[in-house]
């Protein structure tokens, strides 16, 4: 790994671009173009609006941005605590195996720390080895027990009998 200096910080109204071309970029990584429906009106709304629902860190190595990653608070009624929801961790292709993602991690990490979290939760793509590997090596655990379900669109109409 090499030994870059990454300096961590929090995403501002003036980074909606930048955003967007991550999650752009992401959303490709994925597999997942076709589904891309953000726009930095939307962001600028859920980001930077009267009541934001998510924060964004960004990784940046001599002052480029070269990750991101996005989260909001969650809870734990087994744990009775707060905890943290990383929706989105990205790091592009060149700068991979640099220390990048696991600076944003740390970075995260002290976040959970500083607000009593009782954990940080993601998904992570089953068909993605290397990040697997990467949170492995990070400390996670992969639950094998445990299933994403998900509800969207037409079913969220159709259950609230609209």
């Amino acid at each position: 790994m090499a030994n870059l200096a990454i300096k961590i910080r929090e995403a501002e109204l003036a980074d909606l671009e930048l955003i967007l071309a991550f999650i752009s970029q992401k959303s490709e990584f994925d597999g997942a173009r076709h589904l891309l429906a953000a726009t930095t009106d939307k962001l600028q709304e859920t980001l930077f609006g009267n009541r934001p629902l998510v924060r964004v860190l960004l990784a940046e190595v001599a002052g480029k941005a070269v990750g991101f990653a996005m989260f909001y608070p969650s809870y734990s009624s087994l744990l009775a605590q707060p905890c943290l929801w990383l929706d989105d961790l990205f790091v592009q292709a060149p700068m991979r195996g640099m220390g990048v993602g696991t600076a944003l991690l740390k970075h995260l990490a002290q976040i959970a720390e500083s607000t009593n979290c009782g954990r940080i939760e993601w998904t992570v793509n089953t068909g993605n080895a290397p990040g697997i590997a990467f949170y492995e090596k990070q400390g996670a655990r992969i639950l094998e027990n445990i299933r994403v379900c998900r509800i969207e669109g037409d079913g969220i109409n159709l259950l609230a009998g609209k």
